[in-house]
């Protein structure tokens, strides 16, 4: 039986920034049978407050989420920071410094607030709908950030070749200093070397004692690859590029919209059951 199942948000679990009801009651039967529902997101912890009220998880004991990527894993109870691995200012700087050649929004997170950068307007205007704590930074610098914890910088552009442009660009220059992915056809992230949502996976599932044969990962984006790849049963939502499908054990009939996390539970733990 399944013990552990991670869900992104975005794209996945979530629409237009909520868990629809189909999805709650799922969950809601999925725990009752003992699984262990976590969210597994780019988001900040302090992003997702509501979400965690909607699956019933919100300032609870033994309830768990994981953050910007894998960077950051909490127990919900008290906001409890089990394990953090962000970037060195260093290379946050470095990375900072990079975007200026380049025509994209630059957000830092640090572990309670996002930074954001040239500004693109649309993207404020998502902060707000995601209920997430900015600023927005008319002078280019992150000096004052050395003494905080940056859990990631993100490059803003809803244009992925142009992003991927960039990384290629930016190979040498990251390697063993920082590890790229994209996520919601906008963002190019830069996480510490080896922090993905895999790695969050790997790290909560040891820290619960509970077997990799006995997890699940549900996404539909690159930043989701990693944890499709590393537990048991790897599903792909219907709207994931082929390129992440083909990596899936599973690929849902249902679109996020529709219902593919519902489809999930259902057939994999309440048919099991």
């Amino acid at each position: 039986m399944y013990e552990l199942m991670l869900s992104d948000l975005d794209e996945t679990l979530l629409v237009n920034h909520h868990v629809p009801e189909f999805n709650v009651e799922a969950i809601k039967k999925a725990r009752k049978h003992g699984l262990k529902f976590v969210p597994a997101t780019g988001r900040a912890f302090n992003m997702i407050p509501e979400i965690l009220k909607e699956i019933g998880t919100y300032d609870q004991e033994d309830e768990y989420s994981i953050c910007f990527n894998g960077a950051l894993i909490v127990e919900n109870k008290n906001s409890k920071i089990l394990n953090f691995k962000g970037l060195s200012f260093d290379v946050a700087k470095m990375l900072f410094d990079k975007a200026r050649d380049y025509d994209v929004c630059v957000l830092v997170f640090t572990v309670d607030m996002c930074y954001i950068y040239n500004a693109d307007p649309d993207e404020v205007q998502r902060k707000k709908d995601q209920k997430a704590p900015f600023v927005v930074v008319e002078d280019y610098n992150i000096d004052n950030l050395k003494n905080d914890r940056i859990a990631k910088i993100l490059y803003q552009k809803k244009d992925m070749n142009y992003l991927k442009k960039i990384a290629a660009d930016l190979k040498d220059d990251i390697e063993n200093k920082a590890c790229a992915s994209y996520s919601s056809n906008r963002y190019l992230e830069f996480n510490a070397p080896g922090v993905n949502k895999g790695y969050g996976l790997k790290w909560l599932a040891s820290y619960l004692n509970i077997d990799l044969d006995k997890t699940i990962a549900i996404g539909d984006n690159y930043n989701d690859v990693e944890m499709i790849k590393q537990a048991k049963l790897g599903v792909c939502v219907a709207c994931g590029d082929d390129e992440i499908k083909s990596i899936a054990n599973y690929v849902t009939k249902l679109d996020y919209n529709q219902g593919a996390v519902k489809e999930v539970i259902e057939k994999f733990i309440l048919e099991e059951e």
